[in-house]
């Protein structure tokens, strides 16, 4: 992922699919955990709130410095968020992307 990590993805598949379950349930046990309303952080972050509840949702995976952002802000490691165990599915994502959504 080296020539990937600071890049956005995010494919129309996965919206069908309603995100990636993992992150999204990480997100909320953060939000809860720090006692705060679903979007509460992404006012503090500066982010679009269409943009930040894709991020929570996992239907995009942020650029690496807005993870470690993201991390930061809930007191945490991005790989707490962003578990090495997904990179061969961010992986993939990232391919499809590139090839367009259908895999092409």
């Amino acid at each position: 992922m080296t020539n990937n990590e600071d890049k956005t993805f995010f494919c129309e598949d996965e919206v069908e699919k309603g995100g990636y379950e993992p992150i999204k349930i990480i997100f909320e046990t953060l939000i809860l955990r720090n006692c705060e309303k679903p979007f509460d952080w992404y006012k503090d972050l500066q982010l679009d709130k269409s943009y930040a509840s894709k991020v929570r949702r996992g239907l995009i995976i942020p650029p690496l410095w807005l993870r470690v952002k993201i991390a930061q802000y809930f007191k945490t490691d991005s790989t707490a968020i962003w578990k090495l165990e997904d990179l061969s599915y961010i992986k993939e994502q990232l391919k499809k992307q590139e090839g367009g959504c259908d895999g092409k």
